[in-house]
């Protein structure tokens, strides 16, 4: 029910082709190798290069944290040290939680910064939020983010149904009543936890009162994704049992049971609208034709965050349209004085000079030496044709 995660490397390369960002780096969980692994030859066949590779983004035990100290600091200055501006995030639901933190540890270390701010690009598999403890986490530094999130769209009645939640019902969602107590810091009567509290839980409290950095009233990609999932299922049930489907069975008015695999011929060739108005089909390769959608976060001093959709790494577009990024509705961090900002290991050689290749150094960064005497290139930072003083191709 989620895309392939191929179309997601082919829409970071293609991000950060559309930007011009050929110096990067790569962050990654412990679990997060492979990603790497998987990225850098895709990077390379397209001209970027790699200021530096961290795989060790973890959540840690408490006996571990002065051992993680340490480490999350030098990974926290091989960030901030560099002059890469754009850094590629990849983990799991946790793993902002634990960025956040390496960077407010971080902020309280004496780190030469080549720049205050700085380009994340977010994969789909991570979540900003992560409560209690996140809520008072500083989200500044993640003005104009990049993320890519499972495509998503508005679903009627969704916000509605959040605040339907009845916290105080004896046979209620023990999920809902536990997580209530956590974000909003209250007890309910008879609460056995040790947990701190401000105060009694009234039931007054509003989920839309949350930073989005702790509860987010809209839907997921992955939601939406579970959300669809019910619908298809229903539907291949619908069109399994129908008279004269293959493996209708009833017995004394109820379906039999029957074998997981028995639904796929009718889930492969499965179509209808949800009620966000979008047709849920499958492709050739029994993946849903969703793909990814490109969000840039506007972040509020309150915590709250705004994720806008600037784009989409679709599947269903015609080859070569696939990537779509939309300029001018983005926001970029208020520290950064060009915009969108640059992130090379070195600018273009200027006028009368050419590249020259740093021996043991990354193909992206070179130093510029004079041209020969009497040779000039046609096109700044290219190689092309040269020409001599009476302006003929040699």
């Amino acid at each position: 029910m989620v895309p392939n995660e191929a179309h997601q490397y082919t829409g970071i390369v293609e991000l950060l082709l559309h930007f011009g960002w050929t110096w990067v780096g790569l962050l990654a969980a412990e679990s997060g190798e492979r990603f790497i692994q998987t990225l850098k030859p895709l990077l390379s066949q397209k001209g970027i290069c790699l200021a530096f590779a961290e795989t060790n983004l973890k959540k840690t035990h408490l006996a571990e944290y002065y051992i993680m100290y340490f480490h999350w600091i030098q990974i926290y200055q091989a960030i901030m040290g560099s002059k890469a501006k754009v850094v590629v995030v990849y983990g799991g639901t946790r793993s902002m939680l634990v960025l956040q933190t390496m960077i407010a540890l971080g902020e309280m270390e004496n780190v030469t910064k080549t720049s205050d701010g700085k380009v994340w690009i977010l994969t789909a598999q991570l979540d900003f939020t992560a409560p209690p403890l996140q809520m008072s986490l500083d989200m500044q530094i993640f003005q104009g983010s990049l993320s890519f999130a499972v495509h998503s769209n508005v679903v009627q009645g969704f916000k509605a149904f959040l605040q339907a939640q009845n916290r105080f019902e004896a046979n209620g969602n023990g999920f809902v009543k536990q997580f209530w107590a956590q974000v909003f810091l209250c007890l309910f009567p008879n609460s056995s936890t040790e947990e701190q509290a401000s105060g009694a839980c009234t039931g007054e409290e509003k989920l839309e009162n949350l930073p989005s950095s702790v509860f987010e009233m809209t839907m997921s990609g992955h939601s939406y994704s579970l959300y669809t999932a019910v619908y298809a299922i229903a539907h291949a049930l619908h069109a399994m049992f129908l008279p004269g489907a293959k493996y209708r069975r009833m017995v004394e008015g109820e379906m039999q049971e029957f074998w997981p695999w028995q639904l796929h011929p009718f889930l492969r060739s499965v179509s209808f609208n949800n009620s966000a108005g979008e047709t849920v089909s499958f492709s050739m390769n029994r993946e849903v034709e969703a793909g990814f959608d490109i969000t840039n976060m506007v972040t509020f001093p309150n915590n709250s965050f705004k994720r806008v959709k600037v784009g989409r790494v679709g599947l269903e577009a015609a080859a070569g349209q696939e990537f779509t990024l939309e300029d001018n509705r983005m926001v970029w961090h208020r520290s950064f004085h060009q915009v969108p900002p640059l992130s090379v290991c070195n600018p273009n050689c200027p006028p009368g000079s050419r590249k020259e290749k740093k021996e043991g150094e990354p193909f992206c960064c070179y130093g510029c030496a004079p041209c020969p005497q009497g040779k000039i290139s046609s096109e700044k930072g290219k190689r092309h044709r040269i020409y001599n003083d009476s302006r003929s191709a040699i």
